[in-house]
């Protein structure tokens, strides 16, 4: 009697040793259940931020802006939020547009802007932060704190070791 695979990871690292049993599908384990619960946490909090008609990565831009206390350069913000410049000028754009970011020329560089958050972006951020982070502790209530601490600090060491 066989049991079932666990979830769709199982499954799909068995269906490949049928077809593949020449490969090694262990990396699977942790790359393809990365990509699963990145989905999942996303299915949990983008309705705080969609409610208000924002996309989770336009609220990065105004959490990196909102945390940095002093306005940022759009390059500065596509470091904070690891975007390539492109979607970085398109959020900026969106953001400056609706009234929650505002443009100012750089007092040394006139070539340069630097953008800061409105008291409506202010606001919104304040107000939308406690919410995601809500969902998110309710997202990981499954594991206990000690587990969590375990979780961030295994994820902490990939980051460091991911390619740039």
């Amino acid at each position: 009697m066989t049991t079932a695979p666990a979830d769709p990871i199982d499954a799909a690292r068995a269906e490949w040793a049928h077809i593949h049993p020449d490969l090694d599908s262990a990396p699977m384990a942790v790359a393809g259940r990365l990509r699963l619960v990145a989905a999942a946490l996303a299915r949990a909090t983008d309705p705080v931020v969609k409610a208000e008609g924002l996309t989770r990565p336009e609220f990065d831009v105004l959490s990196a802006v909102r945390r940095s206390g002093t306005p940022l350069t759009p390059t500065g913000i596509a470091a904070a939020t690891l975007a390539s410049g492109a979607a970085t000028t398109k959020r900026l754009d969106h953001l400056t547009a609706v009234g929650h970011l505002e443009r100012t020329p750089d007092e040394r560089d006139g070539r340069v802007t630097r953008l800061s958050l409105t008291a409506t972006g202010t606001e919104l951020v304040d107000r939308l932060l406690p919410r995601i982070l809500e969902a998110e502790g309710a997202f990981a209530a499954a594991l206990g704190p000690h587990q969590q601490q375990q979780l961030a600090q295994s994820l902490r060491v990939l980051l460091q070791h991911a390619p740039a």
